[in-house]
């Protein structure tokens, strides 16, 4: 018999779904990255909640970022990586707020949640500058550089040396299947950077005429090595050969807790599209093609010469000890 009462579930299930379009929306009407707009979802949780014990809404959050990950944007490697790894952090800031909390009520203990997750933000809005200041000291100009798909903190980077009188060549590969080269190439071009596109089958030929590459990541994984749209490995072999210095420019909230040892260690959701990859028409290909469209693969750290971060410049074998020291503190 319903006697208009709401259970637990149903208003656990209600605040779900404001979290996922709350998230949505800020993602398709703002600029921001994903790990700033899922902590201010988070906030939002944490002022609007309705929980009268600590337990109650420290889960309530847990359980709102698990939901996230699973949900948002789903099937796309990209969110589903950042989100983990800020969600890990995230929940690693909470529960040491926690312990060192002196709220002595539920609206204090609120307060000083969104406190922490206000300082995180900054933190994560900060990490850009800190980036662009270590890379700079390793950019000259007429530098021949070849930037691997679409970074926020790369092209930052980028245009910061561009800004400061740095002007290097940018050869930028089209990143089949999303082509975030094109978004890569206009983005400096439109301040007047020198680039050339180029298509990613002809990596192997440029790279002996090139002085470095640049890339991010999508995740730095425990080893030291870094998930990252697909062809990142297949550069980053090229580089080999070649002996050019292939560098990482990653934040620190992207370092998560996984150890893939090769590309089969990726999860599906991870390495697979769900959506099929476009081609011309006028290639009249055959109806039910058979494809495989990966989205992300693994680079191991033995490919790596060096990851800028907001917390300094790694080599590949010291960010096993980095994320110790993230999570201990």
């Amino acid at each position: 018999m319903n006697l208009g009462f709401q259970s637990k579930s149903d208003s656990m299930s209600i605040t779900l779904k404001k979290v996922l379009d709350e998230f949505t929306q800020l993602n398709e009407t703002t600029k921001e990255h994903y790990a700033v707009i899922l902590i201010k979802v988070m906030i939002n949780l944490i002022k609007n909640s309705k929980e009268m014990t600590m337990q109650g809404l420290t889960h309530e959050i847990k359980t709102a970022g698990e939901y996230l990950i699973n949900n948002a944007q789903a099937g796309h490697g990209r969110s589903e990586l950042v989100l983990r790894s800020t969600q890990t952090i995230y929940q690693h800031y909470i529960s040491k707020g926690l312990q060192h909390s002196k709220a002595d009520s539920m609206e204090a203990l609120q307060s000083s949640l969104i406190e922490i997750s206000q300082e995180l933000i900054d933190i994560i809005i900060r990490s850009k500058d800190n980036i662009k200041t270590q890379c700079l000291k390793f950019f000259n100009n007429r530098f021949k550089v070849l930037v691997v798909g679409y970074s926020n903190v790369v092209i930052y980077s980028l245009i910061e040396a561009f800004k400061a009188g740095i002007v290097m060549q940018i050869y930028i590969p089209e990143c089949r299947p999303k082509s975030e080269g094109i978004e890569t190439y206009r983005q400096l071009t439109e301040i007047g950077y020198p680039c050339k596109l180029i298509f990613d089958s002809a990596i192997g030929q440029v790279m002996e005429n090139i002085d470095m590459v640049l890339t991010g990541a999508e995740a730095v994984v425990e080893n030291g090595g870094i998930i990252n749209r697909v062809g990142t490995y297949t550069t980053a072999i090229c580089a080999k050969f070649q002996k050019k210095p292939f560098y990482v420019l990653a934040e620190s909230f992207k370092f998560t807790r996984l150890f893939p040892l090769s590309q089969k260690d990726l999860s599906d959701s991870i390495r697979y599209s769900q959506e099929e990859p476009q081609f011309s028409e006028k290639l009249k290909l055959p109806e039910n093609l058979d494809f495989i469209n990966p989205l992300c693969d693994y680079t191991p750290p033995d490919l790596i010469t060096l990851l800028f971060t907001d917390l300094g410049v790694f080599t590949p074998s010291a960010v096993s000890e980095e994320l110790i020291q993230i999570f201990n503190t």
